[in-house]
């Protein structure tokens, strides 16, 4: 698979021009492009040909922007990138077959709260989010849609100077599929009464990523 690097190309041609203006900056506002690898999970499916889906391993990139929040804090915006090979699983068993690429794009909104100062040479931090995910398919006939996305993470930031860091970071992100009503029975032990539960089905991922920032 290919993988793009304009992001981190951008940054890089980006910050040889700005150089002299971010000299007289406040240091309030970070962008960061980053490139990694992402594992994603599989889905059950109730159809007569097949019981479930896996979503095949890949590799990630995509983009932040973030404004720093006094000295720990930081809310950020960020785009995320992953495209990879989708098998199915037969109901009468068999080898799995490759039924279409998928494409994902998370739109998120992340709240990060740093263990140290802005000027530390290293920060840790913790990564909390909340945003959706556009989910695509190149095969004829399977609609795409956007669903409701969370992600928890971490990472650290090493700061190579005022303008100029880099990043690593892990995060869990799971998506919101569908909600089936063969959760089970649930009763109310104090008021009575009881109702079916539903079950709630999400496309797991974990991806891992190592980039640049630039604050100015």
């Amino acid at each position: 698979m290919k993988i793009k690097t304009i992001p981190i190309l951008l940054l890089a041609v980006g910050g040889f021009f700005l150089t002299p203006v971010l000299s007289l900056a406040q240091h309030n506002f970070e962008i960061g492009g980053y490139i990694g690898g992402q594992i994603n999970g599989g889905v059950d499916l109730s159809t007569t040909l097949f019981h479930r889906i896996e979503v095949q391993n890949g590799a990630n990139y995509g983009i932040t922007a973030g404004y720093l929040l006094g000295e720990l804090g930081e809310a950020e915006f960020q785009w995320n990138h992953n495209n990879a090979g989708t098998t199915a699983q037969p109901i009468g068993g068999g080898t799995s077959v490759t039924v279409f690429n998928l494409t994902q794009n998370q739109y998120m909104g992340n709240f990060l709260f740093h263990a140290k100062d802005r000027e530390s040479k290293v920060r840790p931090f913790l990564l909390i989010g909340l945003g959706a995910n556009s989910l695509s398919a190149d095969r004829s006939g399977v609609q795409g849609s956007t669903r409701f996305t969370f992600a928890i993470g971490a990472g650290a930031k090493y700061n190579m100077g005022n303008h100029f860091g880099l990043r690593g970071q892990f995060r869990y992100a799971p998506t919101y599929l569908t909600t089936t009503s063969n959760g089970g029975y649930w009763c109310d032990p104090f008021w009575g009464g009881c109702w079916v539960t539903g079950n709630s089905h999400y496309l797991n991922g974990f991806d891992i990523t190592g980039g640049v920032t630039l604050r100015f």
